[in-house]
């Protein structure tokens, strides 16, 4: 199933010319498992010990602690081993990993997680803020919402507070009482589209660009009026787009000034992360963007990375009463 023609002359303008070739073949390339050993049931070590023992074929990923993959051949060894049936291991992708480990939540924090289903991220920042720490996980569909609890009580997050409700008004309950939040936004998908899989490009247009733009907007205005003063907040989504990356977070700093800045994201610095992440964007189709978002990345998708995009934004001082009520 080829990629639709508009969606491959974006990623043309978008990318630099000598990354090009490499994303598209990625699109087609099998893909590596990436996983974490759930710490809140099980030691790291042990699990770990396990899994080589059994004959698992698992890599540490320089530079990301606590990530792990497999090659693509090497999925089933995977699943059928004990630490994974026993829910010590937790499949999640590499790229999925990133977020949580940039927002860098210290043991104590109390954290928002935005968008929280289906909760892999959750129960990453579960496990990183510590059993003394706390992480409210918001989510709007009921479907999700249920599947979303499932899923961190699996995990053993016994610290987490799910809450069913709409992320963009959930700053109305607590504004500014988070030492950090997560703004992992629903986006167009573009970083998982796969040409041996129609339904990942099925519902892909110009007009969703727009739309989740529109959504995002808020959400991540309702994300910054949650955080303290002094927090830091990780805008994150699975997309190419600028104009679901660079521009809303662009929205974000003319709304906020200086209140807010865009610090470095916080991805590793060497390693496979690191040979895949391009600065963020400053100009699109010819239009200038805040040159602070060159601190942005992007990290290109490969055989063990799906596309991802990250920004990291500290709050200086209270937004309470500014850009109004959050509208795009």
């Amino acid at each position: 199933m080829p990629l639709p023609d508009s969606f491959v002359t974006r990623l043309q303008q978008i990318l630099p010319e000598d990354r090009f070739d490499s994303v598209l073949a990625s699109f087609e390339a099998p893909l590596a498992t990436g996983f974490r050993v759930n710490t809140m049931l099980r030691d790291e070590d042990e699990t770990i010990s396990d899994l080589r023992a059994e004959g698992v074929p698992l890599e540490p990923v320089e530079g990301l602690a606590g990530a792990y993959s497999v090659p693509a051949d090497g999925r089933a060894a995977l699943m059928a081993s004990r630490p994974y049936a026993d829910g010590h291991v937790y499949v999640q992708n590499v790229s999925s990993q990133m977020a949580p480990i940039a927002l860098a939540p210290r043991k104590g924090d109390r954290v928002l997680d935005l968008c929280a289903a289906p909760g892999s991220k959750t129960g990453q920042l579960s496990a990183l803020v510590g059993p003394d720490g706390e992480v409210t996980a918001v989510e709007k569909v009921r479907p999700r919402f249920y599947k979303l609890k499932a899923n961190v009580y699996a995990q053993g997050a016994t610290n987490v507070l799910p809450w069913m409700g709409n992320g963009a008004a959930y700053w109305r309950r607590e504004p500014e009482s988070f030492d950090r939040v997560l703004v992992d936004a629903p986006c167009s998908t573009e970083g998982r589209f796969r040409t041996h899989d129609p339904e990942t490009t099925a519902y892909w247009s110009a007009r969703k660009i727009r739309e989740m733009k529109s959504k995002q907007v808020k959400l991540l205005w309702a994300g910054i009026q949650a955080l303290k003063p002094g927090g830091t907040l990780v805008y994150s989504t699975c997309t190419f787009a600028p104009e679901e990356n660079e521009s809303v977070v662009a929205k974000a700093l003319r709304t906020f000034g200086d209140a807010i800045e865009v610090v470095d994201a916080g991805l590793p610095t060497s390693g496979p992360i690191a040979d895949r992440a391009m600065a963020g964007l400053t100009e699109w189709r010819g239009r200038p963007l805040d040159p602070a978002l060159e601190r942005t990345r992007r990290v290109l998708p490969d055989e063990l990375l799906e596309g991802f995009f990250v920004a990291r934004i500290l709050k200086n001082s209270s937004t309470v009463g500014i850009g109004g009520d959050g509208a795009a």
